[in-house]
């Protein structure tokens, strides 16, 4: 046989096992296991990357059929010879996975059942606490794994347990200045991502990562399909520009977070799976995401969208498909900027693209004045520089949070809820009031910015906080964890095969945690739940999909997160 036609009749051949394994409701990893190989073998197979022959029969047996139905059969309709799944065989994984997935479809959809469409009470909005019980509660539920560490959650679980001792500190030394709620919301902004992780990664079966990005994918062509129905209308009629959200509401950035993430998995898509819809439509899913978040005016994200595409490039290195889609981003970024700066003034795109190029350090200088409050305080009260001045008591989220109680604003959903807890009136502390308030007050915008001048940033409210250490912890996992991503994305990349789905998935992980460490400088992201408990589970999947592949490399990366502490 040629080396075409032998080609083509292993393609049909894994079609065939993958088809059966389908019907049986089951995941690569529990045909793996029954076979005895890994699961990135199974992948192969069902790609037509490998040949399947040898272990044909123990297919066929597995799957409770005749062998000769994974073979062209011409004369016999393909109806009458699909195999039926016994009833005593188990749907393996598939509870799990949808845990997971589900997770990630509520997180990003919950705010527009609750705020654009209002058929929820705006009390689902915190829709992450019940989602990080059920994770966590499902995560000791499942039996440990069948192979590999056990104790793998050791390597989040003893930072997580020190910052935690950290912030128990902060509150007896500063009991005085702090409140029980602050405190409450403060850990578990900080911590509640990395259960999430641990829990995640214990109950995702490996070999279904192709159905986690095609979630992604699904979530980013429904965020599409409400801009054009719902938000553009509203945009065209009232010309401004936080109509933009898709289905986040009255939360912009994140809807752009989400589209920077959704992007580089389409470009990933592009490069590495040219066969998928998503593909194939790569160009107009680029295009209407780049257009998307420059009519949500996030002038402030710009950079962070230029760091976004470097870094793409640089992880695709030197494949010649990747090099073209990126290069392609790039060109329609540009000319998707041009064109909305030209015709919507209102969008103010011009002046802060004028700003960023005759004067760069602006941003630099705003953002430092921020950081030289955090000295000025500790100029004032030196005990803050080891333990802060206590959890919820400066600038982060969970003092946003309560010290917002009295605003009406639409987006302020937490704030009305807090108020019931401070006694219907805006919370405040003594540190706020005489380092942040006067921020607040005199903040102007910043080259094009508002946001540059705001006195909020997940650095600074930890430094004031909890002090250099508990700084230190959190600010080091996110950046382990950004390396860590990193790394599992050049390894997959580097040893990807055709319609390899680990590959782009791998690609937006490291994007989603490079954006986050990046947009952090901006504001109180690592307490952003909605989008860390998304960010974190993305590694999860990763990295126990990257385990199977470590186990048939031994030069691969390990299926634990390491962080260097």
């Amino acid at each position: 046989m040629s080396p075409v036609r032998d080609a083509a009749a292993l393609r049909e051949l894994g079609a065939r096992i993958a088809d059966a394994r389908r019907d049986r409701g089951l995941s690569q990893r529990d045909l793996s296991i029954a076979l005895g190989i890994p699961v990135f073998c199974v992948e192969r197979f069902e790609a037509g990357a490998a040949d399947a022959r040898e272990q044909l029969s123990s297919i066929a047996a597995f799957m409770g059929c005749e062998i000769e139905w994974f073979m062209p059969m011409p004369t016999k309709a393909y109806s009458e010879s699909r195999p039926v799944a016994p009833a005593d065989k188990p749907n393996l994984g598939r509870p799990e996975r949808l845990l997971v997935l589900g997770a990630i479809v509520l997180l990003t959809t919950i705010r527009f059942f609750t705020e654009v469409v209002p058929v929820l009470p705006r009390a689902a909005n915190f829709i992450d606490i019940p989602i990080l019980f059920t994770l966590v509660f499902a995560a000791f539920l499942s039996p440990p794994p069948h192979r590999g560490p056990r104790r793998w959650y050791l390597h989040l679980a003893l930072p997580s347990l020190a910052f935690l001792i950290l912030c128990t500190l902060s509150v007896i030394v500063n009991s005085g200045r702090v409140a029980v709620a602050p405190v409450l919301v403060f850990v578990y902004g900080f911590l509640a991502p990395l259960a999430v992780y641990s829990a995640g990664y214990r109950l995702w079966p490996p070999g279904s990562s192709l159905l986690f990005s095609r979630t992604i994918v699904a979530l980013g062509i429904v965020q599409l399909a409400v801009v054009v129905a719902i938000d553009v209308p509203q945009f065209i009629a009232s010309r401004n520009p936080d109509d933009i959200a898709g289905t986040f509401g009255t939360n912009q950035y994140q809807f752009v977070f989400f589209l920077l993430l959704f992007v580089s998995l389409v470009v990933g898509i592009a490069t590495f799976e040219p066969d998928r819809v998503a593909a194939r439509v790569a160009p107009i899913i680029i295009i209407a995401s780049f257009a998307t978040m420059l009519l949500a005016q996030y002038r402030a994200f710009l950079v962070v969208t230029l760091v976004v595409l470097l870094a793409i490039g640089i992880l695709l290195g030197g494949r010649a498909r990747g090099f073209a889609v990126v290069g392609f981003s790039v060109v329609v970024f540009g000319i998707v900027f041009y064109y909305l700066a030209a015709q919507l003034p209102v969008l103010k795109l011009n002046s802060a693209a004028s700003s960023i190029a005759a004067n760069p350090g602006a941003y630099v200088r705003g953002r430092l004045g921020v950081g030289r409050t955090v000295f000025r305080l500790y100029a004032d009260i030196p005990s803050a520089i080891s333990l802060g001045t206590g959890p919820g008591t400066y600038s982060s989220r969970a003092w946003q949070t309560f010290a917002s109680a009295e605003s009406d604003s639409a987006s302020n959903v937490q704030g009305s809820y807090a108020s019931a807890l401070t006694g219907g009136h805006a919370y405040g502390t003594d540190v706020s009031d005489k380092y942040i308030l006067p921020q607040l007050k005199n903040a102007r915008v910043v080259e094009g910015s508002y946001a540059i001048a705001l006195p909020y940033s997940s650095y600074t409210s930890l430094l004031a906080e909890v002090g250099v250490g508990g700084f230190a912890v959190i600010t080091m996992l996110y950046f382990a964890a950004t390396v860590r991503a990193w790394k599992l994305a050049r390894h997959n990349i580097a040893r990807s095969a055709r319609d390899n789905a680990l590959a782009s998935l791998s690609l937006a992980t490291a994007i989603a945690f490079l954006t986050l460490i990046q947009a952090a400088i901006l504001e109180n992201w690592f307490e952003v739940t909605r989008i860390t408990f998304i960010v974190w589970l993305m590694l999860a999947v990763v990295s126990k999909e990257s385990n199977e592949y470590a186990k048939v490399d031994a030069g691969a990366v390990t299926d634990e997160l390491q962080f260097a502490l």
